[in-house]
């Protein structure tokens, strides 16, 4: 897959913003995160399988 976004960036700088925010933001920006680490994930994963 061939993608310009850095999942693990995505994810560090997500985790960062929501360390900066309160409440509805905070829970928001933190599945974000979430989301971008499991893509980061997956993508390491696919890398080993091939």
């Amino acid at each position: 897959m061939c993608t310009k976004y850095d999942a693990q960036h995505e994810a560090e700088a997500a985790m960062k913003r929501a360390a900066a925010s309160e409440g509805a933001d905070r829970q928001r920006l933190i599945e974000i995160a979430l989301a971008w680490f499991q893509l980061a994930r997956d993508r390491r994963d696919d890398e080993r399988t091939d």
